[in-house]
This record gives structure tokens, sequence and C-alpha cells, in this order.
């Protein structure tokens, strides 16, 4: 059809031929032929230079037009007969939920998922009986052993229709590196990867490492197909912040849920209910927009052991609340049965205070029955026998005026406190400061003993009292920082220096702290300015002495430490705190036993990873034997809450900014059949040619009209 641009010498042809054309034109004086000539005549020329051009103009498109030009896709010549190894990947993140419509139509319109799987059907009818195709979903992307090669697209239809959406979350960086590693095994030269998905802005985050691990090779097309472009309305449970930490049978336990609402307008009368066991409650809660607020539940556990539940947002309007994947979060603790303690000290008179103390408490408890239980197992030991303990066997270590510490036994303290393990320490008149700061303290990395105060007739009190420590918690009724409170007479003491990871508990009136917690790795020390004798101060006669001394010790013994799980996250149980009794253990998600896992533990070390487990949120519980070792509460990602969309032009700018990296990203309003064919194949771009030959063509008729209208004498 270009051969048809030999007609562009028949406007030029007449240009010229009307040029040697002469017209006669009558006149009565020649006073104004000057003019004529100097002005009209340039404005006839150009005009027949214009009509010249738009004729040119005219054939030339028109020309190209029928020649059916196009936009070459990135097969290149190859067109259609190339053959793909595609990788199809479906965003299943509980955001995708959110319908498609706006609120007043909820329930109309479908969600993104099935939009989405919609998308990927058209998606498979292009593709060619040749061409690979590998299948997965974002939340199951990085399960290499399962199935993700589908040979028979109708297998994969039934696949696609199956599935729902997940308590998973990842994000692109994860999902570009698990990518490289699926079409490593891809056969074709030529690789496309379609990812499904709402566009939710948490999605594009900036990864952690450098971003050319994450950067797909040449050959390899990246496509993003948007599935939505309204941003939902959702409230969400974000968090629980279990507040008490010291926890004991038929003692309250404090929780506080954050409540978010991601909405443009405020929320009224929304229901919480807190599952714990056969115990609820439920309160009712406004939420401002685009804010959170804290809604405080107090439970209390008549059982020792592992046990938990969940907080949850009752979805009574959808429109309020289209995502549903957030309503819950789970929460599990642990009160101990018993807490094993290892005292240390010169001589037994030295723990003479602390052990009423202890047996002052065991006085108070009860248990179902009424009987009073041993709760303290307790192993009395001289200074000297310390280096010989294995301190793992104890939940917590208390050291009373021990003179000096060698080597050995700092870094045994030093080893213990970093994997959990809580010491109380007090010094005494026995104490050498210097051996203390050179070996203790130096090993610990902890701050020096700044030598001691006190030595005349003064004595000191208590000045400054955090209330707010789990230690203090609870103690007093209304505290506040003018709560007249006993204080002891202290007349000498060690000089206590609070630095980083530690704050100080109680303050004197001279400024010197009295208590002080260090916190390091997984553990903590709570180091005393006074022994707990009559030597240096009348503490232990004080009524303060005895709950101070407990719950120090119940704070440090805590093994309460756990963590909150992550779905699909890596997870790590240590299983040198639980000692299993056999190599199998059995991973129960939720209170349905009839469904867990089992895993052989006897080659994989003391760290197990679980977070192949971890799919749902829900508690899952861990036995070895019948007996439960551990519980922990799995959650999603908060980060899944937050509903905002990112526009397409903002995520082409993040791709190349962040991974230097092209992506063709097809719109929600755009066919998909269509937009992928373009890409693949081609755009054609005849229409385009043929929209500006007719432009032109109007242009040159509105240009010889005028030409040829009768000009002013």
């Amino acid at each position: 059809m270009l051969w048809g641009l030999a007609a562009v010498s028949i406007p030029i042809i007449i240009h010229i031929f009307n040029l040697k054309k002469t017209k006669k034109i009558e006149f009565s004086t020649l006073m104004f032929l000057k003019e004529i000539q100097q002005s009209k005549y340039k404005r006839i020329k150009l005009k027949q230079l214009l009509i010249l051009l738009c004729r040119i103009a005219f054939i030339i498109l028109l020309v190209l037009a029928f020649s059916r030009p196009f936009d070459k896709g990135y097969f290149g010549n190859a067109g259609e007969i190339a053959r793909s190894s595609v990788l199809i990947i479906l965003d299943d993140s509980f955001s995708m939920s959110t319908w498609q419509l706006d609120r007043q139509a909820i329930g109309d319109g479908g969600n993104n998922l099935d939009k989405a799987k919609e998308k990927i059907n058209e998606t498979l009818n292009l593709l060619d009986e040749n061409d690979e195709v590998f299948f997965t979903t974002v939340s199951q992307i990085n399960k290499m052993d399962r199935q993700i090669l589908f040979k028979d697209i109708n297998a994969l239809r039934d696949n696609l229709n199956s599935i729902k959406t997940s308590d998973i979350t990842k994000n692109l960086s994860e999902v570009l590196y698990f990518t490289n590693q699926i079409m490593q095994s891809a056969s074709h030269l030529n690789k496309e990867i379609f990812l499904f998905t709402d566009g939710q802005k948490t999605f594009f985050n900036k990864p952690e490492i450098a971003a050319n691990e994450f950067k797909l090779d040449e050959q390899t097309k990246f496509n993003i197909i948007l599935t939505g472009s309204r941003t939902p309305n959702n409230l969400s449970v974000d968090t629980i912040n279990t507040v008490t930490k010291i926890f004991e049978r038929r003692k309250s336990v404090k929780l506080n849920a954050v409540i978010s609402n991601y909405n443009n307008y405020n929320v009224a009368n929304k229901s919480i209910i807190l599952n714990y066991g056969n115990y609820k409650d439920e309160k009712a809660i406004d939420v401002p927009a685009n804010s959170s607020v804290e809604v405080e539940f107090i439970l209390i556990p008549n059982t020792s052991g592992f046990s938990g539940g969940y907080i949850e947002l009752l979805q009574s309007e959808k429109a309020d609340d289209e995502i549903s994947g957030d309503n819950k979060r789970y929460f599990a603790f642990y009160v101990p049965e018993k807490v094993s303690l290892l005292l240390v000290s010169n001589s037994a008179g030295e723990l003479e205070y602390i052990n009423l103390a202890l047996a002052s408490s065991e006085e108070l408890m009860t248990d179902s029955l009424g009987n009073k239980p041993k709760y303290f197992n307790i192993k009395q030991i001289n200074s000297n026998e310390l280096a010989s303990q294995n301190l793992m066997d104890f939940d917590a270590v208390v050291l009373v005026n021990k003179p000096q510490f060698t080597n050995d036994e700092s870094a045994k303290l030093n080893d213990y406190i970093e994997n959990g393990g809580g010491v109380i320490l007090y010094p005494g008149n026995s104490s050498v400061v210097e051996n203390y700061n050179e070996v203790l303290l130096k090993k610990l990395n902890l701050p020096y003993i700044n030598s001691t105060f006190g030595s005349g007739s003064e004595t000191y009190k208590f000045d400054k009292i955090d209330f707010l420590h789990p230690i203090l918690e609870g103690i007093f009724k209304n505290p506040n920082s003018k709560l007249n409170i006993e204080s002891p007479n202290i007349k000498s003491g060690i000089n206590l220096t609070a630095g980083e990871n530690s704050v100080s508990i109680i303050t004197l009136n001279n400024e010197k702290s009295f208590s002080v917690e260090y916190s390091k790795a997984r553990g903590k020390l709570i180091m005393f300015a006074v022994s707990p004798d009559m030597a240096g101060s009348d503490y232990p006669s004080k009524n303060i002495f005895s709950p101070i001394t407990v719950r120090s010790i119940l704070y440090l013994a805590n093994i309460n430490n756990i963590k909150e799980a992550v779905t699909g996250r890596d997870y790590f149980v240590d299983l040198n705190n639980f000692q299993p009794t056999s190599d199998t253990l059995a991973i129960f998600p939720g209170i349905n036993e009839k469904n867990f896992y089992k895993i052989t533990i006897g080659d994989k070390g003391t760290l197990l990873n679980i977070n192949q487990f971890l799919n749902n949120t829900s508690n899952y519980k861990i036995k070895s034997a019948d007996k439960e070792i551990y519980e922990l509460p799995c959650n999603f990602d908060k980060l899944e809450s937050s509903i905002e969309i990112l526009s397409a032009e903002d995520m082409g700018n993040f791709l190349k900014d962040v991974y230097s990296m092209e992506a063709n990203i097809i719109k929600n309003q755009e066919v998909v059949s269509v937009s992928i064919l373009e890409l693949r194949t081609g755009k054609e771009m005849w229409h385009y040619s043929l929209f500006l030959a007719l432009l032109f063509l109007t242009a040159e008729y509105l240009l010889a009209r005028s030409f040829s209208r009768k000009e002013p004498r």
C-alpha cells in the first residue's frame, strides 16, 4: 500500500501548474498597485502553500491508514506464533474482598477477587496450546513444592474457581523474589508475568535489601492487571496489647485492643466482643474518621497453663466495613503453675526475709479445691556453688550479697539472661564494687556501679515511683505522683547507674536509684541499692517489701514471653525453652483438635520454624506426647487493613524508581483480552492515521473556501 505515496505528486503538480496561470484583473487606478503586491500577494502565496501541505498530508495519512501501521508488541515480529512461558499470579489477600460498586450498591457487582478470576479466564483464552502456563496465588507463591505448572488449562480453571481470599499477605518484593525462582524453570525464551491485584498501596513497598535482588531479566515481561479502582470502607482490630505482665491464677489480666477506622466519616455504636473460653464481654464504641481508639477488657484466668481467646469487631453494617478479614484478632498468655527459683547467698540468714515474703505469698494462694499448693519451687545454695548450677533449669535467679564474681560465673549469667532468664541482684556490705564492675557488669555490658552512698547519720526515703511499672502495677489503689506510701529509712547503699536499655523503678530523695531494671537481649536484670536485710536500711520491715520482692520474682520468672505470629511469616520456636519429651510435635490450629500437623524435630536443631503451618489467623497449640508445651496467637498483617489504592501512574513510577523496571499496567476499565493482545502482538495504528487524514482534509476544505472568496478592493 505504501506505493500509493506516489500520489503525493498530484497536488504538487497542480500547485506548480497554477503558478504559471495568469489572471486579468481590472482596476481604475495604479495608485494601490504597490500595496497589493506587498500584502495581498504574500497572503495568497501562504494560503496556496498551506493548501498544498494539507493535500500532501491527507494523501500520506490516507495511504498509511490503508497500509495498517502498528506499534510492535513485546513479542516483536514473531507476533502471535511466539511460544511463551506464562506465570499468572492472583492476589488473594483479604483486601481483594472489596466490592466493585459503590457502597450504596454493595452486593450487586461482585468483589475484586471475582473480577480477577474473570480477567484470568480471559487471559487463558489468549494462550496457545504450546505456551507453558504457571499459576499461583500470592499467599502460596513461596511454597515451591506444590503444583504450579498446568498442562491442562481446564484443570487450572477448576483450581481457580475454588480459590478464596487468604489471611496471608505478601508484598511486591516477596512476589518478585519467588517469581524469579519460578521463571528459572521456564522452557521458552519469551517469558510473561501477569499479576492480578487490586493495587493496594501497602503492597508496593520498598525492599529491605538491594532492589537488584528482585529485578527480572530482559526476556521477562511484567504485566499488572488491576481489578479495582475504588477505595473501600473498612474498620479493623489492629492490635491487642497485653497490659498485664505478671500472670497469676484468679488475678485480673488487662488487655487493650486498638480499633481503627479507615473511612472518611465517623462510625458510631460499633460492638466489640471479647471471647475467652466461656467468658464473654461486649462493649460499644464510636470511632472518628481516619483514627483509632483503644478498648480495654479485663478477664480473670482460673487455671494455670496456656490460654487465649480473641477480640472481634462485629460487622453490623457492611457499608461501613466491607472487609471482614481484619475484624478478629487473637491473644494468648501463660499462667505459671509453679515458679522454679534459685536463691544464692553467703549464708541462709541473708535470705530470711525473702523466704518469709515468698511463704506469705503462698499463704494467699488457693486452688479450685481450696488447697494451698506449693507455688515456689526453691533451691537455695551458697555463693561459691553458682558455677556448678544449670541456670536454664530455673525461671529466676536471686543473688544476695555475693562478694565477687568469677569470669565463668559472669559468662554463665550472661548466657542465662540473653536466653530469656531473669536475675535479681542485691549487692551488700560484702560486695566488692570493683569486681562487680570489671567482671560481672562488663561482661553483661551494663552501666557500672558508681561506688556507694550514705555513711553518716542521714537517712534517705523514696521520692519518685514508677507506678506504671509491672512490678508496682496493681499494688496501690488510685496511684499518683503524690501518693504517700510508707518508705523505708535507708542509711547506705550502692549508687546504681541507669543507662541505655534500663529504667529506674524507684528513685530516692538524694536522686539516687533504689531499684533499676536492665534489659539485655531476651532477658532482664533488676538491681537493688540495698540488700534484703536490716544492715543498711529497714526496708525488709516495711509493708512494701513483700509485694515488691514477690512481684519482682514473678516479673522476671515470667515465661509468658509469647511472641505474636503473623500468617505466612517466619516464626521460630526455641525448643530449649520447652524440653519436648518426644521427637514428634503436633501443631493444632484453632480449637478443633481433629485437624493438626505433625512435625519431626530430631534433625531440625533447637530452633524450629513453623511458618509453613501458619496459614490462618487463630491460636495455635504445640503439643509433645499430648502435653501442651506452647501456645501462640497468629494474626494477619495489619498493613493489609490500610485500603488506600495506588494509581497506575504511581505504580509505574514506583517500579522505575525502586526496581529500575518497566511494567505494563492494564487498568480496571480496560478490556483485558484486547490489552494483552496489543501488548503481545502490537497495537493497530490505522485509525489514528485515518483520523488525522480527515482532519487535514477538513483543513484543506476550509482554507480553499476562504481562498475562493472575493477579496475586498
